[in-house]
């Protein structure tokens, strides 16, 4: 539950009213890193040792001594950390791909190098020398965990502790230019088997903020601004093996391909990346899921020049840190679909939109204006078609197309910062689509109350001889700090014609409403337990014909026991009165009242055998019955090898829905909304694994088997919104299965240059009924034909 409960509460963040002061010392000949702290340099820097514990008891002092000192030259920041440790042979050393956090020790080194209080570039490196590089924004409430420096750092257990030995050149790092630099900095240890965790600048659970809680890293002086060019070409060959077919008759597809990309940093603040026939086919598939809702699924993007630096192009508006916005970057390259003629064929389609080339420039400037500029271009893509007759048939599947965002935000008054964006599609033939935002996020009374929102506009086809505008737009105000009270009051709307998918993601216009969020948490241990928190939200929604959709109340509770193991409660009704798309598009359906309660564990995640389940049940006031359930567990086989497994089942039973809009002209010279009680049943097995044989060689694995079945009975016409009549039409029942898997070998030869060798297979169809059992679904899976895609991709990097 700790990655779903209550996300709109603000992690644990940094506080303290007289930010601590750390000194870099400039040493005329750099340190080998090899974790031995021997050169007689380090001695010219001054000590960090004064740390404070906030787990398990804020503020109290380390069980245990840490020393962290600061070196620099025209090159890097050298940094030498030792932990003391009474018994180093508990030392949790545990093996890992980079950028995987893992239960072990670990130090994390946090620099703000803009110094504007809201960024910071993190560099964390575990006991056995797994590295993970992550970049904070906002404050500390997002992240992107994409981001990937080139550094160095090695690790060492001794009979007295562990020692970590850091290079971060100054090229990896993003700053404006100075002669004299003062950045923020905190220091974070953390101890697995006592989850101990100390900060140099102490984290107040009763705060808000990160960087801005920062303690100070002064000293470094008259370096040369970095400025480089890096270069990454990737060569490519993959081969396709699919059941024969008349679009397939020898069932292969060989290719090989180059591309590349590079990235260019005029100056410290600002860098330029561009790619050129990217290929992302070591990105894990996207699981498969069962939507039968009138809201498309929402993925997340995977592929790292897309991810990279998102933080500046991201434009939120009602979703979280990842969630939808006015960008949505995976509408360039989409995965493409080709459906075939009755009675014939596909005789060669692409399975995306080939991205010619992209090209951004994203960072932020010395007087705090954040830059983000993306160009891209898809090419136009066709597909052969042939029908019944053998006729071949070539047409345009996408056309020709140019992506363009412009972001910009601008920080002003310490923590706070007003931004806007454009963005424009254009395709061969259409119509442009274009929209436009400005947002806002205002911090003040140290950072404990924030008023955020945004209003946005959109300008896009409605169809193919016209074009219409709508808008959008959000305001909350949020107390995020204290030792208690926290809460949110949020207001927002999108008008009816209100579109930005052409290059965001929203998940329906006509509707406007607010939300309000009140929480009260204790953060103070005690015997049992060391913190719970109750909490409630109040929803209400209705669109702009004053049709009322949600009105809807939770309650919640969360514990945190005082062995690590957690749970969480929570019961939510909605008394809304209308659906209006539930028609798709032909009038109201008056919804049913529904009520359900979840369920929540997790146990202490140091152990070897973790776990994790949720449960929700709920019916309503008509005959519909529903269970969620997921259940999930980790083990740690070694202390380079984890597994884990995931069970997730949705069982509903009864449930009144649309089916079907037809023509009866017997009846109505109108289009009818068919409905009928309908059935299902899926159920997606799930397993992932690493093994670690070197830091920088890897294999991994993803499989997940998913099938879903379902049932239409009682068909019924409807007359009006709650009331509908007997009809007879038989809508037939369905059992569709998928298995993907995914197997990646990833060896990195030299500092960021990869190869990747990959298989990936995929199976997908439908065989028997409703009724075939659980067992016969498993089987009847693999009895399907299976497309299989051998990959090798070499990358090389070169830096100048």
């Amino acid at each position: 539950m700790r990655f779903i409960l209550f996300s709109f509460i603000p992690a644990f963040l940094l506080a303290g009213s007289n930010p601590k002061l750390g000194v870099a010392t400039r040493t005329p000949k750099p340190p080998k890193i090899d974790a031995v702290l021997n050169e007689p340099e380090w001695q010219l820097a001054k000590p960090i040792t004064d740390f404070i514990q906030l787990v398990p008891i804020e503020g109290a002092q380390p069980d245990e001594k840490t020393e962290v000192r600061f070196l620099f030259d025209d090159e890097a920041l050298y940094v030498a950390c030792f932990m003391h440790d009474p018994d180093p042979s508990k030392i949790v050393a545990r093996l890992a791909r980079r950028d995987d956090i893992v239960e072990s020790d670990y130090i994390s080194i946090r620099l703000d190098t803009f110094h504007d209080h809201q960024t910071d570039f993190e560099f964390t490196v575990n006991a056995a020398g797994v590295k993970v590089d992550f970049l904070s924004y906002d404050d500390g409430r997002r992240g992107d965990a994409s981001w990937d420096a080139v550094w160095d750092v090695e690790t060492r257990i001794d009979e007295h502790g562990w020692v970590a030995e850091f290079k971060i050149p100054f090229k990896s790092l993003r700053f404006p230019p100075h002669d004299r630099y003062e950045w923020g900095l905190q220091i974070i240890r953390h101890v697995s088997r006592s989850n101990e965790q100390l900060h140099w600048a102490l984290v107040k659970k009763s705060d808000t903020g990160s960087a801005s809680k920062f303690g100070h890293l002064v000293g470094i002086e008259n370096i040369p601004l970095p400025s480089n060019i890096e270069i990454l070409p990737y060569t490519l060959g993959s081969g396709r093996f699919v059941p024969s077919s008349p679009a397939s008759p020898n069932g292969r597809d060989l290719t090989a391909s180059a591309g590349l990309d590079a990235k260019y940093k005029p100056t410290g603040g600002i860098t330029v990346d561009a790619t050129f026939n990217p290929d992302f086919g070591q990105v894990e598939a996207d699981p498969a899921v069962l939507n039968l809702t009138t809201i498309e699924t929402f993925y997340p993007e995977k592929r790292p020049f897309f991810v990279e630096g998102s933080q500046i192009m991201r434009f939120s508006t009602f979703g979280d840190a990842g969630g939808p916005g006015l960008f949505y970057p995976r509408r360039i390259g989409r995965t493409i679909s080709v459906v075939p003629p009755v009675g014939g064929y596909v005789l060669e389609q692409p399975r995306f939109a080939t991205i010619v080339g992209a090209a951004k420039v994203s960072g932020k400037t010395s007087d705090g204006t954040s830059v983000g500029i993306l160009e891209a271009l898809t090419r136009r893509e066709t597909a052969t078609l042939v029908d019944s007759a053998g006729a071949r048939t070539d047409g345009t599947v996408e056309p020709l197309a140019n992506y363009s965002l412009v972001r910009l935000r601008k920080d002003f008054s310490g923590n706070s910062n007003v931004g806007m964006i454009i963005t424009s599609v254009n395709r061969d033939g259409r119509f442009p689509a274009n929209t436009g935002g400005l947002d806002w996020n205002l911090s003040f009374l140290d950072n404990m109350y924030r008023v955020d929102g945004f209003l946005s506009g959109s300008h896009t086809t409605g169809d193919s001889s016209s074009r219409v505008s709508g808008s959008a737009g959000k305001f909350s105000f949020n107390k995020e700090g204290g030792d208690h009270w926290r809460w949110t009051i949020s207001g927002d709307f999108t008008s009816p014609h209100f579109n930005i998918n052409d290059v965001g993601f929203f998940r329906r216009p006509n509707d406007h409403g607010t939300v309000e969020q009140l929480v009260f948490r204790e953060d103070l241990p005690s015997e049992y337990v060391r913190q719970w928190l109750i909490g409630s939200t109040y929803h209400y929604r209705t669109n702009f014909d004053n049709t009322e959709l949600f009105n809807a109340f939770a309650m919640n509770v969360y514990v945190l026991m005082s062995n690590y193991w957690d749970f969480g409660v929570e019961a939510e009704i909605d008394h809304g009165k209308y659906d209006d798309r539930e028609t798709r598009g032909n009038g109201l359906f008056q919804k049913a009242h529904v009520q359900s309660i979840w369920f929540a564990l997790d146990s202490d995640p140091r152990q070897q055998l973790v776990l994790n389940a949720d449960l929700r049940v709920g019916n309503d006031q008509r005959a519909r019955r529903f269970l969620k359930m997921n259940a999930g567990l980790e083990w740690k086989l070694a202390t380079n090898a984890t597994l884990q497994f995931a069970l997730s089942h949705n069982e509903e039973s009864r449930q009144f829905a649309w089916f079907a809009n037809i023509n009866d002209t017997s009846i109505s010279s109108n289009v009818i909304s068919l409905f009928a009680d309908r059935t299902t049943s899926d159920w997606s097995l799930t397993s992932r694994g690493t093994i670690v044989f070197a830091r920088n060689l890897t294999l991994q694995y993803y499989l997940q088997l998913f099938f879903a079945k379902g049932k239409y009975e009682n068909s019924a016409r409807l007359i009006t919104p709650d009331v509908s009549v007997s009809y007879g039409y038989n809508e037939p029942d369905f059992n569709n299965m998928t298995w993907n898997s995914n197997l990646v070998l990833r060896w990195e030869y030299l500092p960021g240059s990869t190869m990747y060798l990959v298989w990936t297979q995929s199976r997908n169809g439908s065989l028997g009924t409703y009724q075939t059992l659980f067992g016969d679904n498993i089987a009847n899976t693999f009895s399907l034909p299976a497309t299989n895609v051998f990959l090798l991709k070499i990358s090389y990097w070169l830096d100048y």
